[in-house]
């Protein structure tokens, strides 16, 4: 009896990877709620949501973008440059009207993945090279223009902290963004002809140019938009601690990918929902939250975040494994 209620449960995790991510997620929050009951108060989650924010708007962008079997290492520089452009300019210019900043900084964003998306798109180079060479280059760039120097919290007007840190509904205006964020992403890649187009370039990529998808226009529109998101999230970053400087971002890419894998996007290409992208948001912060709670854990949270790829992607090859073999077993009974 125990066996075939044992046997269930693994048959609805490989079934439905989320079911076992949504397990996951709330042993996590019970062993919290018992280590650090005060974790759950409603301004410690909000805190707690609030200050890992950006990395869950870094983490769709990179889902675009390993969906097509590719990979961006250099989100974490385009967020600093993007960062800094606007800080710079922001306190050069404060009369100008902060969401003229949040434009700038998507489009500096998506100029940096506009260059990842011709060097891997249509020079064809190998995409973690490709993105490796300009993660240097934004990040030199970013110091450029930052001349090294720090912009402090006197230096931002309140009009730009407000597209993070404005209470609407109680809720900081920057979850809002990223709430709206995540269901843009749901319409765009499970709704549109581009959408689709991406999945299947990271599924089969000869299959897709048969189909007459131009493979180089769907990686350059991936890069493109992961770039955007790395954008959003330097204006963001900075109005939500009011702070800035070239070094902003240092291997914010590191726990992006993390919460990819985390949330089911294999690195394969071809596979991944945002609704697991969430999920792994959600436990990405509940970790991370966990860990700064307590001081003897905080110098460990390197090897923590690396356990963690490691046994995600542990469980992404268990998972396709077992549904590759429950399909052959349906197509072996059909014979």
């Amino acid at each position: 009896m125990q066996g075939k209620r044992n046997k269930t449960i693994i048959s609805r995790i490989t079934e439905n990877r989320n079911f076992g991510l949504l397990l996951g997620l709330a042993v996590l929050l019970i062993i919290a709620a018992i280590v650090t009951p005060s974790m759950y108060s409603l301004n410690s989650i909000l805190s707690m949501l609030q200050n890992n924010a950006v990395f869950g708007l870094l983490a769709l962008g990179e889902m675009v973008v390993i969906i097509t079997a590719g990979i961006d290492i250099s989100i974490g520089a385009s967020l600093s440059l993007a960062g800094v452009v606007c800080c710079r300019f922001m306190a050069e210019n404060p009369e100008i009207p902060a969401v003229v900043w949040v434009v700038v900084a998507m489009l500096v964003g998506a100029l940096c993945g506009a260059i990842n998306g011709i060097l891997v798109g249509y020079l064809k180079m190998v995409p973690m090279i490709a993105t490796l060479g300009t993660m240097y280059i934004f990040r030199g760039l970013s110091f450029l223009l930052s001349d090294g120097e720090w912009w402090f919290p006197h230096q931002f007007t309140e009009g730009y902290q407000a597209f993070a840190i404005k209470k609407i509904a109680g809720v900081p205006s920057i979850l809002w963004i990223l709430v709206l964020a995540f269901i843009l992403a749901v319409l765009f890649l499970g709704y549109t002809s581009r959408g689709r187009r991406i999945y299947a370039i990271g599924t089969n990529r000869e299959s897709a140019q048969i189909a007459g998808i131009k493979e180089q226009r769907v990686i350059f529109l991936a890069m493109t938009i992961c770039g955007m998101f790395a954008g959003l999230s330097g204006m963001l970053y900075t109005a939500n601690y009011a702070t800035c400087s070239y070094m902003i971002g240092d291997s914010y890419e590191m726990t992006a990918i993390a919460i990819c894998i985390l949330g089911g996007v294999s690195i394969t290409g071809g596979k991944g929902k945002v609704d697991g992208v969430i999920i792994g948001f959600l436990m990405m912060s509940v970790i991370t939250y966990f860990i700064s709670l307590l001081p003897g854990l905080s110098v460990w949270s390197d090897a923590i975040q690396g356990a963690i790829i490691i046994a995600a992607v542990a469980l992404n090859k268990f998972t396709e494994r077992s549904a590759e073999k429950r399909a052959l077993k349906e197509r072996s009974a059909l014979i």
